[in-house]
């Protein structure tokens, strides 16, 4: 049997809290010759208020349907068993743009109702696009690339941006000259399951949690710390450092109980913590009021 595909775009009401309330599961199913099986914009109330910048005049893209409507359909739970035999259907291959993202929606949606987790993997068009040119651009930048006709299309309507995934598509497989099977057996990296969605949301819950606490530490001296030896002296970290985010906090919490005060970023004299591997020594910066620490000499300095 040959393979079918789809390419999905989901919308959500907000994304609070780090979790997507999904309020539109657009999809397009084609041959693998790009010709259209099935199409729908299958809208749901999301049971969740709406972001206020949603419908905001300055919002150049708002939802393609009014909260009224929204709140007149029936719910994610109503639509689980349509979306699940949609995107685990037999030699089904799943497609969106951003795709990351539409796989957590799905994720947070089950959690939310309380169902069991659809089991499915999507393809990541954006960097499969992004790679075959050599540059970084949004969905409909692409589209525009590529020169494709978007004039009965609207932005966020979730079937007409899973049409213009599909187009966007179509096209670089025609510059490229191959099938869409064989892209995107060539792309293998960017397919994306839900238990690798799952873990990655967990990394990205924990990493807001740690960020948090690090914001709750910026510009306040402890009133009882563990030693003075900072002598109330300004801290700022490092790019490095806080790529690792729970070393960004131990380093903050260790300037924090040591008598210094961890700043977001320095205004005048100060001390900026670095990775061991960033101390030159000539940084070249013309601010030498700013002084440049190790992370290896700012914890032999603390006794840590």
């Amino acid at each position: 049997m040959n393979d079918t595909y789809l390419f999905f775009d989901i919308e959500c009401a907000n994304c609070f809290n780090g979790e997507g309330k999904m309020c539109s599961f657009g999809y397009v199913v084609t041959d693998g010759s790009f010709n259209v099986l099935d199409s729908q914009d299958i809208v749901m109330n999301p049971q969740a208020e709406f972001d206020w910048y949603l419908f905001s005049p300055k919002n150049r893209c708002p939802l393609a349907y009014s909260k009224e409507y929204f709140r007149r359909q029936r719910t994610f739970e109503d639509w689980y068993k349509p979306i699940k035999e949609l995107l685990i259907a037999p030699y089904r291959k799943v497609i969106g743009f951003a795709s990351s993202n539409d796989v957590s929606f799905v994720i947070t949606a089950c959690k939310r109702y309380g169902l069991p987790l659809i089991n499915f993997a999507a393809y990541d068009a954006e960097p499969i696009v992004n790679g075959a040119n050599g540059e970084r651009k949004g969905l409909e930048a692409w589209a525009e690339f590529y020169r494709v006709d978007t004039s009965d299309l609207r932005a966020h309507r979730s079937s007409d941006d899973a049409m213009m995934t599909m187009l966007v598509v179509k096209a670089l497989c025609g510059v490229q000259n191959v099938e869409i099977g064989t892209l995107l057996e060539k792309n293998r990296g960017v397919l994306l399951s839900v238990e690798k969605a799952e873990e990655q949301m967990i990394l990205r819950k924990h990493r807001s949690e740690m960020q948090k606490r690090i914001e709750e530490l910026y510009g306040k001296k402890s009133k009882t710390p563990c030693s003075n030896v900072l002598g109330g002296g300004q801290y700022s970290l490092g790019f490095k450092i806080n790529k690792d985010i729970d070393e960004a906090f131990r380093i903050a919490k260790l300037v924090y109980d040591n008598g210094g005060m961890l700043c977001r970023r320095l205004r005048g004299a100060g001390t900026l913590i670095l990775a061991d591997d960033e101390i030159r020594s000539d940084d070249g910066r013309e601010d030498h009021s700013v002084k440049a620490l190790s992370k290896n000499d700012f914890c032999a300095l603390v006794g840590k």
